[in-house]
């Protein structure tokens, strides 16, 4: 007889192994069933499973369950500890005759649900009517197992699973879910062995056992919106204070971090000890105190960097009218690139104009007078007569 021991959480290949290298924690997929079967001995037509499981995914527990069925071994169960979820529907594997508890065994059968966190942030009507219908054939998928496997009444196993809560295994027992209660080997008078299963009847038992949630388990909270949100404040060094709380002013108590000091923008001062605040200082007045006395020497500082920098300013305009003043307009510069790109002075020099105007003849008493009035040739007039003769710049 081999003995399958499926003790931890029933999971996919790829969140097992998340589990086991994030957090050290350990589950069962398909492939570790797949891979004990095959590892059987061939004489070897018994496999006894014993089950300590919360549950887990949904298509990994009907993979398992599958393979069993299929492998043609003679299957037993016994419920060792607690048996939630899809558990129970490996469980069913064995047949009724064959399905066993111990005295302080747990047994959970509940509808299938799907968490909060996985219907994301927003979803239309016909999300939710295929989200419904895929929930209600699941839920009928498994009511149908049960009723066949164990033999019990359709409406009362539905009524069970609504209650979503661990009974004992007198009732799995009545309900058909197990056929025998294995008794202690070492029972005694008075013993406290059925402590758990009154806690089971009172209903207090709820049975939400996913990966999210043995996550946040390790962490230490019970549910996800007991995780607090982290508020970034920047302080008044450039530094960043983190309060968990979502919105609204810090308030002594909130869970914070750095340790130590923190000056705030407004002049407050955080104090951060043991991950909490435990004091808020509100800002000084500026009478007189230190921190009014660190005040006023800012602002002079600032005053001064003001002055200075309006200096720098009027020394800038000063040198961009100077510059505008020497600057030649687009309008000169076009003008000049255009004589440089057909050949400079030389081309300008062959290409003006060579006409010169024929002197004028003079007549009259007043002919003489104005050319005797006439003023000498100024630099200008040379340097154009030249130009058109060709011979500036040809002069020793």
């Amino acid at each position: 007889m081999a003995v399958l021991k499926i003790y931890n959480e029933i999971t996919t290949e790829e969140d097992k192994q998340f589990l086991k290298w994030c957090m050290g924690m350990d589950g069962v997929c398909f492939k570790d069933i797949d891979e004990f079967l095959s590892g059987m001995d061939e004489k070897d037509n018994t496999v006894d499973i014993r089950l300590h499981c919360d549950g887990g995914s949904v298509s990994e527990g009907w993979a398992i369950y599958d393979k069993l069925r299929a492998s043609g071994k003679e299957i037993s169960a016994i419920a060792e500890g607690k048996v939630a979820s899809m558990a129970t529907i490996i469980m069913m594997a064995a047949p009724k005759e064959r399905r066993k508890a111990y005295k302080s065994a747990n047994i959970c059968v509940h509808n299938p649900w799907v968490p909060s966190y996985a219907l994301g942030d927003s979803l239309t009507a016909e999300d939710l009517r295929k989200t419904a219908e895929g929930l209600q054939k699941e839920q009928d998928k498994m009511l149908d197992l049960y009723v066949e496997r164990c033999e019990c009444n359709r409406d009362e196993m539905q009524s069970l699973m609504n209650e979503d809560k661990f009974i004992d295994t007198d009732r799995a027992k009545a309900l058909g879910i197990i056929s025998e209660i294995i008794a202690p080997a070492s029972a005694k008078k008075g013993s406290n062995n059925n402590n758990f299963n009154n806690m089971a009847k009172t209903g207090n038992v709820e049975v939400k056992q996913n990966l999210l949630d043995k996550l946040l388990g390790k962490l230490g909270y019970s549910k996800i919106e007991d995780v607090a949100l982290g508020m970034d404040l920047s302080t008044a060094d450039g530094g960043t204070l983190t309060v968990e709380r979502e919105e609204g002013e810090p308030q002594v108590g909130d869970v914070a971090s750095p340790d130590g000091e923190h000056v705030m923008p407004d002049g407050s001062i955080i104090v951060v000890a043991d991950g909490k605040i435990t004091e808020i200082k509100p800002a000084s007045s500026g009478d007189g105190e230190e921190g009014g006395s660190d005040e006023e020497t800012r602002i002079t500082e600032l005053e001064t960097e003001v002055e200075e920098l309006k200096t720098e300013i009027d020394e800038l305009k000063e040198e961009l009218e100077g510059a505008k003043a020497k600057a030649k307009t687009s309008s000169d510069l076009a003008i000049l690139n255009a004589v440089k790109m057909v050949g400079g002075e030389k081309w300008l020099a062959k290409n003006c104009s060579t006409f010169k105007v024929k002197a004028r003849t003079v007549s009259g008493a007043n002919a003489r007078k104005g050319i005797e009035g006439s003023s000498e040739e100024t630099p200008m007039e040379r340097e154009i007569r030249e130009r058109k003769e060709g011979t500036y710049n040809k002069k020793k």
